[in-house]
């Protein structure tokens, strides 16, 4: 792992310091449920007799978007439990639904690009009751809520734009605070004229929910040690998804399709969605799981290829894309759930592998986290103890909750299906269905996800083979099908292009120059954003020249140069891919400056 404590040192710079009782890192729906929670609590707690008022509490969110909501992401098909725990009457509130789930179809597609619908859902993917939503829409919306709350004795700050880039720890090893990215700097590092440093955010007690493979929730899992006790590492998937606008009337408020089989490469797992948002807008997306043996696995181009399926075709015919995004999912659940307790702070939400696999839901479960973490917080102040020991009344409540028992009850469902929907994963599954999710192998270990890419000879039985050498099976129209830098325009993404790349390589270019031989680079096919690519410099553009004139010997004598990684970090969809995927695990994915990125609005 990366040495945390030196990534944003610079000696001689003073930093202000911000002080808070609580600090939330990052403002998705886990966090702003445990906020919006812990204010009703402290409400609550001081309209009680005999019991010491909590005042002059401050509280705080940063969160790295420029707009709470600009980096909120997903095919969401909400699951309302937490939600109505939280706020009964949410509905009254302006809720931001796109619909309720009303009409749902199961589909098993085949190579032939047709396929049959299932006549019965199976349990798990039946999402009547539930909410198409907008994830952008509905943090922005809780965000709202939150902010118009007035409660004696409490200051509450949101601070987006501020992107956590080290945690400060105490002398103790307790985990104290959040250092903010430094601004205005060069791509050498160096400060420019509007260099703005970071701010040392210091905190009795923090939240961390800064999603899948979360810089700062990495960190503290890593020196912590707290995956030690997992079965599993934490396990992803990285989904695609597009939002087009369609004519009226084409699919109704509240239908929702699922399918399995093609074009995902056979023996490999992924998955579609299609969710009708109001009358005229349409959500497509496509999963593909990080823990595939194909070094080639591109979410994208199955995005694509999934669009050319005559019962999607008609979907999209005559519409119009207007964004598109992508990220890492967290897909391991319950076996790969890191310990969710330590001195002065607690992990929630997809940092912490809350997420049903089966029902590709994990919003709700996040929320219901950050309701029990609102509980043992309000506790801790009460007592003024903010170890371990007083914070693991968390992870007692979350363990013995609903939704504890809905991970646990689908723990197996990603490591069965792992290798594709087949006759034989279909009857594993169905025992398990029968079983509380148990199987004889229970429970079923896995490996990280990069560790189980195969070199393109073992995967395509041809040496030094490249993604550009493989036939798609469908061209790029433009309308249709998008190219993947056309398709990144409609996300809004912009980075500064003057500070320095967020997307480090650890051990040198030779390493990428290795991967490109045995695995072709894959990084340069994953990333939802093409932002890596492996460039041939002159002399390698003239073996190709001299291999077309017959001079094998300048030919041979060229083809010894190394080519060379080039980053454009400006693309960057923040989805973490990179640093999951990687199979040499030679590059992570570090904070930028505060509010670069997506800009995303319908997502």
């Amino acid at each position: 792992m990366p040495d945390y404590s030196t990534q944003s040192a610079r000696p001689g710079v003073n930093r202000e310091a911000l002080e808070f009782d609580v600090l939330f890192v990052g403002a998705g729906p886990a966090n702003l449920t445990a906020l919006w929670r812990l204010l009703d609590l402290i409400e609550a707690h001081n309209r009680m007799e005999d019991v010491k008022r909590l005042e002059g509490l401050t509280i705080g969110m940063i969160e790295k978007s420029d707009a709470i909501g600009d980096h909120a992401f997903s095919g969401a098909v909400l699951d309302p439990r937490a939600l109505a725990e939280l706020c009964p009457d949410y509905m009254d509130r302006g809720f931001p639904s796109d619909g309720e789930v009303s009409r749902e179809e199961l589909w098993y597609f085949t190579s032939d690009r047709s396929g049959f619908k299932f006549p019965i859902l199976p349990p798990f993917l039946k999402s009547h009751g539930c909410h198409v939503v907008s994830l952008s829409r509905l943090t922005r919306w809780m965000a709202e809520q939150i902010g118009a709350r007035e409660i004696p004795g409490v200051e509450v700050v949101l601070l987006p734009g501020f992107t956590g880039m080290n945690v400060i720890w105490d002398n103790n090893g307790r985990v104290a605070g959040v250092q903010t990215a430094d601004k205005g700097v060069n791509s050498n590092g160096s400060p420019r004229n509007n260099f703005e440093p970071g701010n040392r955010i210091m905190t009795k007690v923090a939240v961390f929910a800064d999603g899948p493979m979360g810089h700062l929730s990495q960190e503290i899992i890593s020196l912590l040690g707290l995956q030690k006790g997992s079965v599993n590492p934490q396990v992803f998937e990285t989904g695609v998804k597009e939002i087009w606008e369609i004519p009226t009337g084409r699919l109704k408020p509240g239908f929702v399709l699922h399918s399995a089989g093609w074009p995902s490469p056979g023996g490999e797992n992924g998955g579609s969605f299609v969710y009708a948002m109001g009358q005229d807008r349409v959500a497509i997306g496509y999963v593909a799981s990080l823990d595939t043996a194909d070094p080639f696995v591109d979410a994208h181009c199955l995005l694509q290829k999934f669009k050319t399926h005559p019962r999607i075709a008609e979907i999209i015919e005559g519409g119009k894309l207007l964004q598109y995004g992508g990220k890492a999912m967290a897909i391991g659940g319950w076996y790969s759930m890191p310990r969710l307790a330590f001195d002065g702070g607690i992990l929630v939400g997809d940092c912490a592998q809350m997420i049903n696999s089966a029902r590709l839901k994990g919003i709700h479960l996040g929320m219901k986290g950050g309701m029990c973490a609102a509980e043992a917080i309000l506790e801790a102040l009460a007592r003024g103890d903010f170890s371990r020991t007083s914070l693991q009344k968390y992870e007692h409540e979350f363990l013995s909750s609903w939704a504890a028992d809905e991970i646990r009850q689908y723990r197996n469902f990603h490591a069965i299906v792992s290798k594709g929907l087949t006759p034989v994963s279909g009857l594993r599954l169905g025992f398990a269905m029968l079983n509380d999710g148990w199987l004889p192998s229970d429970p079923m270990r896995r490996n990280p996800d990069y560790k189980r890419t195969k070199t393109v000879e073992r995967f395509y039985g041809r040496k030094s083979l490249k993604a550009t050498d493989i036939d798609r099976g469908f061209k790029f129209d433009g309308e249709r099908l998008i190219q993947k830098l056309d398709d990144l325009y409609t996300s809004g993404v912009i980075h500064d292009e003057h500070q320095p790349c967020h997307l480090k390589i650890i051990r040198g270019d030779e390493v990428c120059a290795e991967c490109w031989e045995k695995y072709g680079s894959p990084c340069t096919v994953f990333c939802p954003a093409q932002v890596y690519e492996m460039r041939v410099d002159s002399s390698q553009e003239s073996r190709s020249a001299a291999g077309e004139a017959g001079d094998a010997a300048s030919a041979e004598q060229s083809s010894s140069r190394t080519p060379r990684l080039e980053i454009a970090y400006s693309n960057c969809l923040h989805c973490k891919t990179c640093t999951i995927k990687c199979p040499e695990q030679n590059v992570i994915w570090t904070p930028p400056e505060g509010g670069g990125g997506p800009k995303f609005t319908i997502q």
